[in-house]
């Protein structure tokens, strides 16, 4: 079985306030008939960019940031996750707070908050009715939820766009709110990750916007158990480690790709719609650093053009692949703060947008103090993880001269591409077996 799940949490700190507003600003200025016709095409393809941007810009940062410092680290994240949940901190940010969200997210000047706002609850729609499919073939959850303190009057125009997504709590009691929290992520991400808040996060806190994502799916080929063998994975020519590789023999998507030097493989679940996608570097030293520093929002869309193609299909490959678990907590201010959001973290930061407009003097800047993100992958002979490995040690170039094998026993790239979106739900690099 596979399974994918990860979630960010931003942690408020807000001023009481007093008073209710009643207005549909948010909306812009078709209120009326805001959600009878479809965002348009261009719309949606800025969007789409920006958050495809705003992953690899991700992915990117804590790489560097690992790898500077000589610990080559694992890394597994959803940048789908952390995308939304910046986007439900958009719906409320006003100012300079605001433009740097507007600016990181990828559509400062392009699209107003309104359409937006509109992308948001028509994607929200289609995620619903995706997630209740009787015959989806795998499992998708993919859910927000903005937590605030119920003596908060909230704008009454972003109480109709999340009205799904609300839950008052009393925060004057923190441990029953963040048992409340807890509760809600394990619940979503089937136990797997079932502490996300640890005694005593929420102290002083007044407002907690939530991202939980969950991805469970059998590969639509599945490997064999008993053809799954310890062999060598090399870390680097002169770093070895042995781990457990998985292998079979079939028909898949596997072609080089120019941009990125490296070889590209498919490895699609039941249902047809969501894929691992790994890319590998050729096998040398610095080939996962230079894949990496090639890696842009437009050569990785690129690979995710090539992969729904379904044209470079190879009928006799051998697949090898590492079979391996991930479990990580990243705290994403600093990382956040480099990739352009400077100010939402701290006292400089204008989140008022979440209440009412008419709430008094009293009001007070809305404030998070923290983003955490836990995430956690699995990956098997049943699927929802890649595998693979080989003993072999000479050098592969970006263009082998026959395409029938896919070894994967050196540092690789990996995501979970999710098709009907054109997402990546879930990014990874597998860099050693032991970390």
């Amino acid at each position: 079985m596979n399974s994918f799940q990860s979630l960010i949490l931003l942690l408020g700190l807000v001023a009481a306030v007093r008073g209710v507003a009643v207005n549909t600003e948010c909306l812009g200025n078709h209120e009326d008939h805001f959600l009878e016709d479809p965002v348009p095409e261009e719309i949606k393809v800025i969007l789409d960019d920006g958050e495809r941007a705003f992953g690899v810009n991700l992915i990117k940062s804590l790489f560097h940031d690992f790898n500077t410092t000589g610990i080559h680290k694992n890394i597994f994240i959803s940048p789908a996750s952390i995308y939304q949940t910046l986007m439900l901190a958009y719906f409320g940010a006003k100012d300079q707070t605001e433009s740097e969200l507007a600016k990181t997210l990828g559509f400062e000047g392009q699209v107003e908050r309104a359409d937006v706002i509109k992308n948001y609850l028509f994607e929200r729609a289609f995620q619903a009715i995706r997630e209740r499919d009787p015959n989806l073939g795998y499992t998708l959850t993919h859910a927000n939820k903005f937590y605030f303190d119920r003596t908060l009057p909230l704008n009454e125009c972003l109480q109709l766009v999340l009205q799904a997504e609300l839950e008052a709590l009393d925060f004057a009691q923190p441990e029953k709110a963040r048992s409340v929290i807890n509760q809600w992520v394990s619940q979503k991400t089937h136990d797997k990750i079932p502490k996300l808040l640890p005694a005593g996060s929420l102290d002083n806190t007044r407002v907690a916007l939530v991202n939980a994502a969950y991805f469970k799916g059998q590969w639509v080929s599945k490997f064999e158990a008993e053809q799954t063998k310890t062999n060598n994975f090399f870390v680097r020519r002169d770093k070895i480690t042995m781990t457990e590789f998985m292998e079979q023999k079939g028909k898949f998507n596997y072609y080089t790709s120019e941009e990125l030097r490296s070889h590209v493989l498919e490895m699609p679940y039941n249902g047809d719609e969501v894929s691992m996608v790994v890319i590998l570097p050729p096998f040398e030293d610095d080939s996962l650093y230079q894949t990496v520093s090639r890696l842009t929002p437009k050569s990785l869309r690129g690979v995710m053009a090539e992969v729904k193609s379904g044209f470079y299909q190879v009928d006799d490959l051998t697949v090898k692949l590492p079979k391996f678990k991930i479990e990580q907590e990243f705290q994403l201010e600093d990382t956040l703060a480099k990739l352009g959001l400077e100010t939402i973290f701290g006292g400089d930061s204008n989140l008022s947008g979440f209440l009412s407009d008419k709430a008094g003097e009293d009001v007070a800047d809305v404030t998070l103090s923290k983003a955490i993100h836990k995430s956690f992958i699995e990956v098997n002979e049943e699927g929802s993880e890649a595998a693979a490995a080989t003993a072999l040690f000479e050098f592969r170039s970006a263009r082998p001269l026959f395409h029938t094998e896919f070894i994967a026993d050196h540092p690789f790239i990996f995501l979970i591409y999710d098709k009907p979106t054109d997402t990546v739900l879930f990014f990874g690099m597998y860099q050693d077996p032991k970390k």
